[in-house]
């Protein structure tokens, strides 16, 4: 790729600049972005393919980085004032030479401030409208102010982008340290309302005598606490944090990490509140089925509005689902084996993750009426299940196999995968050991 003419721009400065790893690298070019392309890829390596056939960008993938090539937009200068902020509206000429930097962007990069270059970024791109947020949190900046009025005169445009695009700004929003508070940015700016009215609309649901916060910012303790536990399970959870990090780093969809979509169902797990409310006679307020409703809402959101993967879908779904089982073990202690067996058949292959979710819930319930004991209480029935699942996984493999099941039982269709799970849950709870066990379970049990 000839370096005349060439030009470093967009977030590759600003990170450069700061001192952040620069993994992906976009590249402006005067000439054919293909042909810049395939030159890169000669020199150093890659494999160039067309990322874009309506605005000609090419795309290198090299190892542990990508390079995004473009041609210019007229000159420089007018190149960058189409871009979205001042910080990312910076160009490095390729062959050396002086910063380009028509609109104060270093001097927003020392400030701390997400600046738009003009009145029209989010005209010419809705969807910037979330990035805004999440660039801020990403670099701990604040928005500059006439841009946050910006933001919020312009919040409604938010609708417009397709809901893949959506997600994805969505998921890399929360995928920051400390996501609560990109989702504040999106509350405060209208955005939230726009793209997510569900979460919005939880703000000013009061809840019961257990919590010491409206439902939404439950939700956003909830979001930080399991970011947290997540990052520093060795805190909450010693014995078990290897495997929770082992299954917070497996890719469930969509090439998101576990972490990712456990944040995402911790943002989900109460949206179904405001529906399900209640007030009995005697003034407690209660949520009855907001779980399942609550599953419904995240599949219908991140499944049919945002066209999530099904595998993110199903897993967030879960989550959602399962959160309040855990809570209702804590009274049955000590748990055994059959109970861990249930558990983990419900909410595997992500039983971590589950266990994980209901912990951070606890842990951001401090009302009138918790008691320290209970969130102590909750924690080590947390780690004992953890235990309890772990042991049951690592079990002997079935004794009988279904069709030897089928022909004991004489059972036939959905009966036969009632029968194989009942006896996979007595071999799990040690009721039967071995093959002549397990055959005369099979002959007696009733379907």
């Amino acid at each position: 790729m000839p370096l005349d003419g060439a030009w470093l721009v967009g977030g590759s400065v600003r990170d450069l600049l700061v001192g952040r790893d620069v993994a992906d690298i976009d590249v402006m070019v005067d000439g054919d972005p293909g042909v810049a392309a395939r030159g890169l890829a000669d020199r150093a390596g890659g494999s160039p393919f067309p990322l874009s056939e309506r605005h000609g960008a090419w795309r290198v993938v090299q190892q542990g980085r990508t390079v995004d090539v473009t041609r210019t937009r007229g000159t420089v200068e007018e190149d960058l004032a189409l871009r979205d902020f001042t910080i990312n509206a910076m160009a490095l000429p390729l062959a050396g030479g002086d910063l380009v930097d028509p609109h104060g962007g270093r001097a927003d990069l020392d400030a701390g401030l997400v600046r738009a270059v003009s009145d029209r970024i989010y005209d010419d791109d809705p969807l910037r409208l979330l990035r805004v947020a999440r660039i801020a949190r990403q670099l701990g900046f604040v928005i500059e102010g006439g841009t946050e009025r910006l933001t919020r005169e312009r919040a409604a445009l938010a609708t417009q982008p397709s809901g893949e695009r959506v997600f994805a700004e969505m998921w890399r929003l929360l995928a920051v340290p400390d996501p609560a508070d990109g989702i504040r940015m999106l509350e405060r700016s209208g955005v939230l309302a726009a793209v997510l009215p569900e979460v919005a609309a939880l703000r000013g649901v009061e809840q019961s005598g257990y919590h010491h916060l409206d439902v939404y910012e439950h939700t956003l303790h909830v979001l930080d606490a399991v970011a947290d536990i997540g990052t520093h399970p060795a805190h909450y959870l010693p014995e078990h944090a290897a495997l929770i990090d082992g299954c917070l780093a497996r890719v469930v969809g969509d090439d998101l990490p576990s972490w990712v979509v456990l944040r995402l169902a911790a943002l989900f797990h109460d949206v179904a509140k405001p529906q399900t409310r209640s007030v009995a006679a005697d003034g407690r307020i209660g949520f009855m089925g907001h779980d399942a409703e609550g599953a419904r809402v995240a599949r219908d959101v991140v499944g049919g509005r945002w066209k999530a993967s099904g595998a993110v879908v199903r897993c967030t779904a879960l989550l959602v689902e399962q959160h309040l089982v855990l809570g209702f073990a804590v009274r049955d202690r000590p748990l055994d084996r059959r109970r861990a067996f249930r558990y983990r058949r419900a909410t595997q292959p992500w039983t971590v993750e589950s266990i994980v979710l209901s912990l951070a819930d606890r842990m951001s319930t401090r009302g009138p009426r918790t008691r320290h004991r209970h969130v102590r209480a909750h924690a080590e029935v947390a780690s004992e299940l953890l235990t309890l699942t772990e042991a049951v996984a690592a079990a002997a493999p079935p004794l009988l196999r279904g069709d030897e099941i089928a022909r004991l039982s004489g059972c036939a269709g959905s009966d036969i995968g009632r029968l194989v799970d009942a006896l996979a849950e007595e071999q799990a709870a040690g009721a039967v050991t071995t093959r002549q066990e397990a055959m005369d379970f099979v002959r007696t049990f009733e379907v």
